[in-house]
């Protein structure tokens, strides 16, 4: 399979040769570092799951440091000791001083094969024999790529098969180019759709507000708590999706400007209709959640000018021992990271299978520690 560069080299009767690279100095650099560079240019190349490697493996560094190279446009990513959006020329001499690279299939990888640097690079919406660095001769690079046996690569910029990569795989890759004699001792079991989203979610039980989510997204669950007054002010404060199971006087819409969304959960027969045209006027998204115990197609006949669906049911149980989630579940002023662990007074990341669990596997990251 041919690289690129080969194929721009017979296009344009001209040989391979290895590039040569100017650099600048750049102060301040630790004594000890690998460099990294994470790239959302494309979404082919956005890898969602860097902070997690980085977790990984940075107690395994014994004193390296991790060091973010590349544009002050790419995202900078938790767990790094420096990020250092610079000059081309400055970039190539911090990665020319690192000990190794690893990153996305973008211009540092091929920057850090001329230096001769090991390398861990991943690879997404093309093979990596048409991309693979060029130049290693001492040290070698570890190419990634999703599994392309049954679905081949796109080689368009919104190809997301990038994601099927598993950060253990990637940190274990890093360790091994390091000499680190160590074994990840972590293994994925699910990653929910909703994982990456952080989602705030308040159950109006209590009367404090958060300057941090002021003007923010939020989710208020009406449905598992109802205090109007709280309500109210949330509305006033932050952006709000609100969660019911029965409607509240219309009357006070006027006075929840930041109210966004209603999520209905329709458990019984009953009249939403006056309810439902306040929400419409003052232009309030609607969403009905029909219960299991209802004929959906009645509800959907009763209620055709909104959009109707089944309410989101429990999923198949998932062994996993330990969870992950960028869920804020917040209750009693009490933060939690789901609304299991809620319940559960459990502030640990052992996930456990149950009601409320099943329900919201789709925003956790379940795995097991080997």
């Amino acid at each position: 399979m041919s690289h690129i560069a080969e194929v721009y080299a017979k296009d344009l009767g001209v040989k391979i040769g290895k590039p040569i690279i100017a650099d600048h100095f750049y102060p301040g650099l630790p004594e000890k570092y690998i460099t990294f560079q994470a790239s959302n240019k494309m979404p082919a190349k956005n890898y969602n799951y860097w902070d997690l490697v980085i977790s990984l493996i940075t107690p395994h560094l014994q004193g390296t440091k991790i060091v973010q190279v590349g544009s002050p446009k790419d995202p900078q990513v938790n767990g790094v000791d420096l990020f250092i959006p610079s000059s081309y020329r400055q970039m190539n001499y911090i990665i020319k001083n690192g000990q190794a690279h690893f990153g996305v299939d973008s211009l540092p990888m091929h920057v850090a094969s001329v230096y001769d640097k090991p390398i861990v690079a991943l690879f997404s919406n093309l093979y990596k024999e048409n991309a693979l660095p060029l130049w290693n001769k001492k040290n070698k690079a570890i190419c990634l790529e999703p599994d392309f046996s049954e679905i081949k690569p796109s080689f368009g910029v919104n190809c997301n098969k990038i994601n099927e990569i598993k950060p253990e795989t990637i940190a274990q890759a890093i360790l091994n180019q390091l000499g680190i004699q160590k074994s990840i001792k972590f293994k994925t079991i699910k990653i929910g759709a909703n994982f990456t989203n952080n989602i705030v979610e308040i159950v109006p039980n209590f009367s404090a507000l958060s300057e941090e989510l002021k003007g923010k997204p939020i989710n208020i669950r009406g449905d598992l708590h109802w205090d109007l007054e709280n309500v109210v002010r949330w509305c006033q404060f932050s952006l709000v999706n609100l969660y019911l199971n029965s409607p509240f006087n219309a009357e006070l819409l006027k006075y929840m400007p930041n109210l966004k969304q209603v999520i209905y959960k329709y458990k019984k027969q009953e009249d939403l209709t006056e309810f439902l045209k306040a929400l419409k006027k003052r232009k309030i998204n609607i969403l009905i959640q029909v219960g299991s115990n209802l004929d959906i197609s009645d509800v959907r006949l009763k209620y055709f000018d909104y959009n109707v669906l089944p309410e989101p049911q429990a999923q198949e149980e998932v062994k996993a021992s330990k969870f992950i989630s960028k869920k804020r579940f917040v209750t009693n002023t009490e933060v939690f990271k789901s609304e299991s662990s809620a319940k559960r007074l459990d502030k640990s990341n052992n996930f456990v299978y149950d009601e409320a669990s099943s329900k919201e596997l789709e925003s956790l990251y379940l795995y097991d520690e080997e």
